[in-house]
């Protein structure tokens, strides 16, 4: 299987788009963390009773399209990544080790690749 390397504006725009997400992730966390917090000097109560349904919901929302965009760069990026790696040398087995993956889970990362982007698989 031969794949080639991606494009320097793909990765970069991955990294970008975890990192914007990284970013909103700790705004969102930070945010409902200030709501979850008593008062000084005042015992704590529970969750429930501190912040309001419609703020909460509104947190856990922004949570998990948070998470959900890093999971999908995340991945995204991992397969950039294997696909780079493998253009230059090296092989499914270490691929696998330096992504802490099996060797077919990396194998199956290139093959993603490759299915993603024929025409440059074919390079």
């Amino acid at each position: 299987m031969t794949v080639s390397p991606p494009e320097p504006d793909e990765a970069l725009t991955c990294l970008t788009r975890l990192a914007s997400s990284a970013s909103e992730l700790h705004q969102y966390v930070a945010e409902l963390t200030r709501l979850m917090s008593a008062p000084a000097g005042q015992p704590a109560r529970p969750y429930a009773q501190t912040v309001p349904l419609d703020q909460r919901l509104t947190v856990i929302e922004h949570v998990s399209r948070a998470v959900r965009v890093l999971t999908q760069e995340g991945n995204r990026f991992r397969r950039l990544e294997a696909q780079a790696l493998h253009a230059e040398g090296l092989t499914t087995t270490q691929l696998a080790t330096i992504l802490g993956v099996s060797r077919q889970r990396a194998s199956a990362l290139l093959r993603e690749a490759e299915s993603r982007d024929p025409a440059r698989a074919l390079k």
